[in-house]
């Protein structure tokens, strides 16, 4: 494509709001698991939940109906706002959503069931605060190798703003960690399959809304784009991977 063409579908794009990316068109090989019927496995009718790292509360407000009460937090004052917004009359009563840090969770000791973390911080010390003996911590992650021939185009990481991923915050160091709290680990798993972008406005509406490249920008970065729209393209879309991590623990009794 050309740079008009490129800069035409660009500005199309519009942003992405909360973290929602159901705009995207996409496709992907199958999976071992998917991220909302293995949390729904760990929660009963009563339990209390926290969701760390909520976002606009989609993937939370989704999963409202299989718990008693939750409470999203988010370090983004606007992401708050969004998921306040997405919440539905009918939940309003059920889920709340407050700022918070992964580092300094807003709720007190051994006061949730189960603590959700899809994508986001994990701060060990305070899941373990805030987990009532015999309660489930649940996160999906980002794996490092995520979108591998896109991050290495732009010699980038795969995390938000094109960060890498930190050694702590890799999965076997968030177990070891967890373990040496006395939590058991009920399950780690992963998976990396082939992905697919269908379309040109899919593949830049997520390089804008992840921020990869980091400050992704058209004028500077449409021959790398175009590099991927051409030696990537196979007729299920621009071929990348898809790399995700799970981790589940139990707190000690």
């Amino acid at each position: 494509m050309t740079l008009d063409e490129l800069r035409q579908i660009a500005a199309a794009v519009a942003p992405r709001r909360g973290w929602d990316f159901s705009r995207v068109r996409d496709d992907r090989d199958p999976v071992p698991w998917e991220y909302g019927e293995i949390v729904r496995r760990y929660l009963r009718p009563d339990d209390r939940v926290l969701d760390v790292g909520t976002g606009g509360g989609e993937r939370f407000l989704e999963l409202a109906l299989s718990f008693g009460s939750g409470i999203g937090v988010d370090p983004d004052p606007a992401m708050i706002a969004t998921a306040r917004e997405n919440t539905p009359a009918t939940l309003a009563e059920k889920v709340t959503f407050i700022e918070g840090r992964a580092e300094a969770l807003p709720v007190h000791d051994t006061s949730c069931d189960v603590v959700l973390n899809r994508h986001a911080v994990v701060d060990v010390a305070e899941v373990a605060r805030v987990l009532r003996p015999g309660g489930y911590f649940i996160t999906q992650q980002v794996g490092a190798q995520n979108t591998f021939n896109i991050t290495t185009l732009f010699g980038c990481g795969p995390g938000m703003g094109g960060q890498h991923i930190a050694p702590e915050q890799e999965l076997p160091a968030l177990a070891d960690a967890f373990q040496q709290r006395g939590c058991a680990i009920v399950s780690y798993a992963t998976y990396n399959v082939a992905y697919y972008f269908k379309d040109a406005e899919s593949l830049l509406f997520w390089m804008q809304a992840v921020g990869v490249p980091p400050r992704f920008d058209i004028e500077r970065d449409w021959q790398s784009v175009n590099y991927l729209l051409t030696e990537y393209m196979t007729p299920r879309g621009v071929e990348t991977n898809k790399h995700r991590e799970l981790l589940i623990v139990r707190a000690p009794n």
